[in-house]
C-alpha cells in the first residue's frame, strides 16, 4: 500500500511532467482537485445517461446525478480558487465556503424526493440557499482576488526571456554571463560575469520546495561553519539526529572505512568504542570459520562454550555456566558426544513416554513444552510390557467416549462379541446392571430402554419358594410356575383369553396334579380311557404325547374298547398298553434327554416341563417341584416388576418384564430387605432419565467441581491413567481431552535412555537436549519459523558437531562475513559484542583481509574529531585536494565540485563558498 508522503509526491511528480514547474504546493493541489471536480461531473452525465435510459426510477437518477453534479461544480470552483494567487484569509474562506456547499449536497441528498418541492416538509428553498451560499463564497473568492491584488504577470510568462546558461542548470561547472544595466545616467552599460560551480549538494530532493529548504538550511549555517582539516586518518564523533551517538573511521582523503556495530545512548560511550579500537584493533587477530568451530568465552567469571557457524550464529550453546575453561570445554566434549547419538523427539502436539520406575516401567502423556498431561496407574514388569499396553490403548482413544462423573449414565459396551449395559448412579458406582448379553448394540438399547421406560412405576415382589405367574403375551394370557431364582418349574400349553381364565387352568392343573399317577415310557403308548360323556375309547401316542392314531368311534364299555385297540395293536407290537382311568404324569425320553407332562383324564395335556433334563431322575425332580408347589400362590404380571430374592444370606433385586425376561440386576446386595427397598427407591431417580452412552475398550471420565480433571478408564472402569493438571471449568477439560485423543494416534512412543534431542515451539522452533532427568545439556542458539527448518538445524548440526573446530575470541578479533554484496570484515570482542564493521565490501576474501591489514595501519595514527557544529572538511585525496561541509549529526550537505591542485586553492575555494553562499539568490532552471 502507498504510503501519503509517496501519493502526495506522485501528484508533483505528474504536475511537473504535464504542466510545469508550481509556484507552490498549492498549485499542485489546485489543479487535482479541479481534475477531480471534473470526474466527478463526467461520472454524473455517466450516471444520468445510463439512469435515463434504463428502468430506474426517475426520483433515483436525479437524486444521484443531482449529488455529483453540485459536488462537481463545488470541488472545481475551489480548485480554480487555489490556484489563483490567493493569499491565506483568501484559502480559509474557499473552505468555509465549500463546507457549506457540501453541506448542502448532503441535504438535497437526504430530503430529496420525500421532502422537496410539494412533498412532505419541502426544505427545496433551505437547500438551496445553503448550497448557493457556498458557491457564492467560491465564487467570490475566484472572481474578487484577481482584480484586488492586481498581480496579472503571475499569470503571463515574461516577453524575453532567454535561456539559462549550462552553469545554472548543471550541465557546466563554470561559463560567462552579460549583465546590462543602467548607470548614474541613466545610459546602458553590460558586465561579463565569471559564473563557477564551486560546491555541489550531497542529496537531491524530490521537489523544488524540498530543495529550497536545503538551500536555505545549508545558507543558514555556512557562514558559522568551523574548518577540520584533514591530514590523516580519523575517528569522526557525532549526535544523530535521534540523539544518540556514533563514530566512523575516515582515510585523510574523507572516505568512510569503518562504523560503530551499534549506536551509544551519550558521548562517552562512544569514546570507550574508539578507544577500544585504538588499543585493539591494532593487534587484534582475523579469525574465519570455514563450517563450524566452538568458541569459549568468559562472561562476570564464568565460562561459556558455543558452536558458530561460518556466518557466527550460534548453533548451539551451553545451558549453564562453568568455572573454569576446562569444565566448558569438558561440557562442549560431552554434548558433541551424546548430540550425534541422540535421537530427535518430533511430536507435534502429544508424546508418549515410557519410565523406569523402582516397581517397573509405566508411561505418561506429555506435551511439545515436556508437561506431563497424564500418568500411567499401573506398572508394568518389562519396557515391553509398558510398550505393548500403550500400543494397544492408543487406536481406542480417538473415538473415546466422554462421561460426566455424578452423571447418571447407562454405559453400554461389549463383552466378547456379545453386548452389556451397566447402569452408574451419582456416586459413581454401579447401581444396576444386564444379567444376559445381547448379540447387537440395537438389542442391548432396547434393554436399558425397557429399563428405564418400566422402572417407575415397577412394583416390588418377593417369590419365597415358587410362585404361579399370569402374564399377557400377543393379547393371550398364559401362565408358569416359577421358583425364587426364576426356573420356570412348569407352564400352560395353550393360550387363555383373560387372567381368569387362566387362573382357572392353573387350579384345574392343580386338581389333576394332585390326583395323578405316574407314567414312564421311552416309546410310543396305547390309551384306554373314558371321555367326559362316559364312553370308552383309545388312542395311540407317541413318546412326546403327539396323538398318532385314534379309535374314530366310542365304546360302550372298556372292553370293547380295548379289543378295538388290540386289533390295531398287532400293526404296533412294541407300543406299551397305559390305561387311563385318572390324570398322570409322562416321564419320557426325546433325543436322549428326559422331561415330563401331565395329562388329564380326558388324556389332554394341560402342563409340561418348559425345560429338558439329561436323565430319568433329573426329570423325575422336576416333576417332583411341581408336585410340591401346587398350592402355592399365584399373581399378575400386567407390568415390569423388581422381584426381590436372597442369596448367600444378603438381599438382591432383579427387574423381570411380562414377559419372564429378567433385564436388569443390582449390582451391590444388601443385608436386609429394608435396606434393599431403599436400594431400588435410588435406582427408580436415576434410571429413567440416565443418559445413554456407547463406550469402548477404553473411555473418558470427566469429574470435579471447582478444579476439574480427567482421568482414563478401561472398559471395567478401572482408571488407566490420570490427569496431571486441573482446569477452571468443565469446557476446559472437555477441550483439553477432546485435544488430547485427536491427537493420540500419531503421538510418538520414546524412552530417554541417555539424551534426546527435544523441538520446542515458543516465539519460534528451537531445540534442547535433554537427559533422563530433564536437565538441560545443550540449546539451540537461533529460532526457526518453521518445524521443517528446526529439523533440518538439528541434521546439519549432527554432521558440523564432530567437525567443529575452535576459534578463541580473545579481547577483540576481525572476522570475515560472506553477504549478499561480497566480503566484509567486522571486529568483535570477547562477549560477541560487533564494535566496528568495514564500510565497504570485497569481492574476495583476499580483499576483506587486504582492509583489515589496512585498518591496523590507520587505527593508531586516526585522531580523534567531535563534530559538536557544522564544520568544513579540508582533505587530500588521489586526484587533489577537496573540502565537504557536514553538519552537527556528521551528515555531509556539500561538497566541492572539483579537487584542487593544491591545498591554497582549495581553502580559497572553500572560503568563498563560506563568504558569498549566505547572501547567494536562489534561481530555478528547468
Amino acid at each position: 500500500m502507498a504510503s501519503p508522503g509517496n501519493f502526495n509526491d506522485t501528484l508533483f511528480r505528474l504536475y511537473e511532467h504535464y504542466v510545469g514547474e508550481p509556484e507552490s504546493g498549492k498549485d499542485v493541489y489546485g489543479y487535482w482537485v479541479f481534475i477531480l471536480g471534473c470526474i466527478v461531473a463526467l461520472t454524473g452525465l455517466v450516471a444520468f445517461l445510463v439512469l435515463y435510459a434504463g428502468d430506474a426510477n426517475s426520483t433515483f437518477y436525479i437524486r444521484v446525478t443531482g449529488v455529483l453534479g453540485m459536488t462537481a461544480l463545488s470541488l472545481c470552483l475551489f480548485g480554480i480558487v487555489l490556484m489563483l494567487p490567493v493569499r491565506r484569509r483568501g484559502v480559509q474562506a474557499s473552505v468555509f465556503g465549500l463546507l457549506i456547499a457540501f453541506g448542502g449536497v448532503t441535504t438535497f441528498g437526504m430530503v430529496y424526493p420525500d421532502d422537496w418541492r410539494g412533498f412532505g416538509d419541502d426544505y427545496s428553498v433551505e437547500v438551496i440557499t445553503v448550497y448557493a451560499t457556498g458557491l457564492a463564497i467560491l465564487a467570490g473568492v475566484t472572481a474578487l482576488i484577481p482584480a484586488v491584488t492586481g498581480q496579472k504577470g503571475k499569470y503571463v510568462s515574461e516577453e524575453g526571456a532567454k535561456d539559462n546558461p549550462e552553469v545554472l542548470t548543471g550541465d557546466a561547472l563554470d561559463g560567462a554571463q552579460f549583465a546590462a544595466f543602467r548607470d548614474e545616467n541613466g545610459d546602458w552599460k553590460w558586465h561579463i560575469l565569471h559564473l563557477e560551480a564551486l560546491a555541489a549538494s550531497m542529496d537531491s530532493a524530490l521537489t523544488r520546495p524540498d530543495a529550497e529548504m536545503d538551500i536555505e538550511e545549508v545558507k543558514s549555517q555556512i557562514g558559522s561553519a568551523g574548518l577540520m582539516e584533514l591530514t590523516t586518518s580519523a575517528f569522526r564523533l557525532y549526535e544523530t539526529r535521534d540523539g544518540i551517538w556514533e563514530w566512523t573511521l575516515v582515510r585523510e582523503d574523507g572516505s568512510v572505512v569503518a562504523r560503530c556495530g551499534d549506536s551509544f545512548a551519550d558521548r562517552d560511550g562512544a569514546e570507550a568504542a574508539v578507544s577500544f579500537l585504538k588499543d585493539r584493533g591494532p593487534v587484534a587477530d582475523v579469525i574465519e570459520i570455514d563450517d563450524a568451530a566452538f568458541n569459549y568465552y568468559e562472561e562476570r567469571d564464568r565460562w561459556h562454550w558455543q558452536l558458530l557457524d561460518d556466518e557466527r550464529r550460534a548453533l548451539a550453546k551451553s545451558p549453564t555456566d562453568y568455572g573454569s575453561k576446562a569444565d566448558a570445554e569438558a561440557g562442549a566434549s560431552s554434548f558433541v558426544d551424546s548430540f550425534e547419538e541422540a535421537k530427535l523427539l518430533t511430536m507435534e502436539h502429544v508424546g508418549i513416554e515410557l519410565l523406569e520406575r523402582s516397581n517397573g516401567w509405566t508411561w505418561r502423556f506429555v506435551d511439545t513444552d515436556d508437561e506431563e498431561l497424564a500418568l500411567a496407574e499401573e506398572t508394568y514388569s518389562s519396557r515391553r510390557d509398558a510398550e505393548e499396553a500403550i500400543e494397544a490403548l492408543l487406536p481406542s482413544l480417538d473415538d473415546a467416549a466422554v462421561t460426566i462423573s455424578g452423571e447418571p449414565t447407562y454405559e453400554l459396551f461389549t463383552s466378547g462379541h456379545e453386548w452389556r449395559w451397566r447402569l452408574v448412579g451419582r456416586n459413581e458406582q454401579v447401581v444396576a446392571r444386564n444379567p444376559n448379553t445381547a448379540g447387537s448394540y440395537q438389542e442391548i438399547e432396547r434393554t436399558t430402554d425397557q429399563f428405564a421406560e418400566n422402572v417407575a412405576q415397577a412394583d416390588v415382589f418377593e417369590i419365597e419358594d415358587a410362585l404361579y405367574e399370569r402374564y399377557r403375551t400377543d393379547d393371550e394370557w398364559r401362565w408358569r410356575l416359577v421358583t425364587e431364582d426364576r426356573e420356570i418349574v412348569a407352564a400352560s400349553t395353550e393360550p387363555h383369553e383373560t387372567a381368569d381364565d387362566a387362573q382357572a387352568a392353573i387350579q384345574r392343573m392343580r386338581e389333576q396334579a394332585s390326583e395323578a399317577d405316574l407314567i414312564e415310557f421311552e416309546s410310543s403308548a396305547f390309551q384306554v380311557y373314558e371321555a367326559d360323556t362316559g364312553e370308552w375309547r383309545w388312542r395311540l401316542i407317541d413318546e412326546d404325547g403327539n396323538v398318532l392314531a385314534d379309535s374314530g368311534t366310542e365304546h360302550s364299555s372298556k372292553g370293547e374298547a380295548a379289543e378295538a385297540m388290540m386289533t390295531l395293536k398287532q400293526q404296533a407290537p412294541d407300543a406299551e398298553l397305559l390305561e387311563i382311568e385318572t390324570a398322570a404324569f409322562e416321564l419320557f425320553v426325546d433325543d436322549g434327554d428326559w422331561g415330563w407332562r401331565l395329562i388329564d383324564d380326558a388324556g389332554k395335556l394341560i402342563a409340561e416341563d418348559p425345560s429338558s433334563h439329561p436323565t430319568r431322575a433329573a426329570a423325575r425332580q422336576a416333576m417332583d417341584r411341581l408336585v410340591e408347589n401346587l398350592d402355592t400362590e399365584s399373581r399378575t404380571m400386567e407390568r415390569a416388576a423388581f422381584q426381590t430374592f436372597v442369596r448367600d444370606d444378603d438381599w438382591n433385586w432383579r427387574f423381570v418384564l411380562p414377559s419372564g425376561t429378567v433385564v436388569a440386576e443390582n449390582e451391590d446386595s444388601a443385608s436386609t430387605r429394608d435396606q434393599i427397598i431403599s436400594e431400588i427407591e435410588r435406582i427408580r431417580a436415576v434410571a429413567e432419565d440416565a443418559d445413554r452412552t456407547r463406550i469402548g475398550d477404553v473411555f473418558v471420565q470427566i469429574y470435579g467441581n471447582d478444579a476439574w480433571r480427567w482421568r482414563l478408564l478401561d472398559r471395567d472402569r478401572s482408571p488407566i491413567a490420570t490427569a496431571a493438571d486441573t482446569y477452571d471449568d468443565r469446557d476446559g477439560v472437555i477441550s483439553a481431552v477432546d485435544d488430547l485423543t485427536a491427537a493420540a494416534a500419531e503421538a510418538p512412543i520414546f524412552q530417554i535412555e541417555d539424551a534426546v534431542i527435544r523441538l520446542t515451539n515458543g516465539d519460534g522452533w528451537s531445540w534442547e537436549l535433554i537427559d533422563q532427568e530433564r536437565t538441560v545439556l545443550a540449546q539451540s542458539g537461533v529460532t526457526c519459523a518453521q518445524r521443517s527448518e528446526a529439523t533440518e538445524l538439528v541434521d546439519e548440526l549432527r554432521r558440523l558437531a564432530s567437525l567443529a573446530g575452535r576459534v578463541d575470541f580473545d579481547v577483540a578479533s576481525f572476522e570475515l562475513v560472506s553477504a549478499d554484496s561480497g566480503w566484509t570484515w567486522r571486529l568483535i570482542d570477547e562477549s560477541g559484542e560487533i564494535v566496528a564493521t568495514s564500510a565497504e565490501s570485497f569481492e574476495t576474501t583476499e580483499g576483506a583481509r587486504r582492509s583489515v591489514s589496512d585498518i591496523r595501519d590507520l587505527i593508531p595514527a586516526a585522531s580523534i574529531l567531535e563534530i559538536d557544529g557544522v564544520s568544513f572538511e579540508l582533505h587530500d585525496s588521489e586526484d587533489g585536494w577537496k573540502w565537504r561541509l557536514v553538519d552537527e549529526h556528521g551528515e555531509p550537505m556539500s561538497e566541492s565540485t572539483k579537487a584542487y591542485a593544491n591545498r591554497t586553492d582549495a581553502r580559497e575555494a572553500m572560503t568563498d563558498v563560506k563568504v558569498y553562499a549566505p547572501d547567494g539568490w536562489i534561481e530555478f532552471t528547468e
